[in-house]
């Protein structure tokens, strides 16, 4: 899987990239909050799992949805936006997270192609860490003052 991802980041190009946005937070965000709401939403669109007559049924991910809502509406629009995209386009999605001063990224990755080697049923959506030290370094070097999440989208 691993070697999937790292060909498919090798062919990104500038016309690849969607949406590069470095971020402000005024709230604390971890990779396992964005992990947890990028996986119910998936459940709820490939599943319908949502919950009848409310809106908020009190779910991890809910809790984390509506934090993020109040205090960072702009990032949790785009956020919703860019899984929806995935969600609904055929084409292969790369979204990337990365918060300042860790020493690794979460990448986001929807494809078809690697569904091929797996015996079993899967949907076409993986999480994964990148760790590689070089693309960290250069996704640090680029944060200005105050900013602390990287936000990137790429589609094919």
């Amino acid at each position: 899987m691993e070697d999937i991802i790292w060909n498919r980041l090798n062919k990104l190009g500038s016309s690849d990239v969607d949406f590069i946005h470095y971020y402000k937070l005024d709230t604390k965000i971890a990779y396992n909050d964005i992990e947890t709401i990028y996986e119910d939403y998936i459940s709820k669109h490939y599943f319908n799992t949502k919950s009848e007559g409310t809106i908020f049924s009190g779910n991890e991910a809910d809790k984390i949805s509506i934090r993020l809502s109040l205090s960072e509406p702009t990032f949790a629009n785009v956020i919703e936006n860019i899984f929806e995209d995935s969600v609904v386009n055929i084409d292969d999605s790369l979204v990337l997270f990365y918060i300042k001063g860790e020493d690794h990224a979460l990448l986001l990755f929807k494809s078809f192609y690697p569904l091929s080697d797996f015996t079993e049923v899967k949907l076409p959506h993986f999480c994964y860490y990148l760790t590689n030290k070089e693309t960290i370094s250069m996704l640090n070097k680029n944060f200005k003052e105050g900013e602390e999440l990287c936000l990137m989208h790429c589609s094919t």
